[in-house]
């Protein structure tokens, strides 16, 4: 939803009313959402703890650097993607090998921080076009 919000933010008048429109039939389609819950969110913390800083470089967009303040919740937020992925043991498709297989490698080499939910699975999109 974020990426539809930043779309309509950038789009000129006349084409919000298509974002806006993509963004309601996305939202149709959606099916199931995973919350995330305190077992989640405890992973989570656990990946966080164990690779606390992003390991891609920041994103640069129409000549702006990503803050640090920005690159950091983007980790987080994909820290607790990948955490939801585990606890319920759901391959998760991506977009994003840098962070994804480095979060997936620090999981495996420490087995014991979180027992019996390993490993991640991961696809890329790119490998599904």
């Amino acid at each position: 939803m974020r990426g539809y919000g930043l779309l309509w933010q950038r789009a000129a008048a006349e084409k919000r009313n298509a974002v806006d429109l993509a963004r309601v039939a996305y939202l149709k389609q959606l099916g199931r959402v995973s919350p995330l819950d305190a077992a989640a969110a405890l992973v989570s913390a656990e990946i966080i703890v164990l690779l606390p800083d992003p390991p891609t470089p920041p994103r640069r967009s129409h000549r702006l650097a990503e803050s640090r303040a920005e690159r950091i919740a983007r980790w987080r937020f994909d820290c607790m993607i990948a955490a939801t992925a585990l606890v319920l043991k759901m391959l998760l498709v991506h977009h994003n090998a840098g962070d994804f297989e480095r979060m997936r490698t620090v999981i495996e080499s420490s087995p014991g921080r979180s027992p019996g939910l390993g490993p991640l699975s991961l696809v890329s999109c790119e490998s599904l076009v």
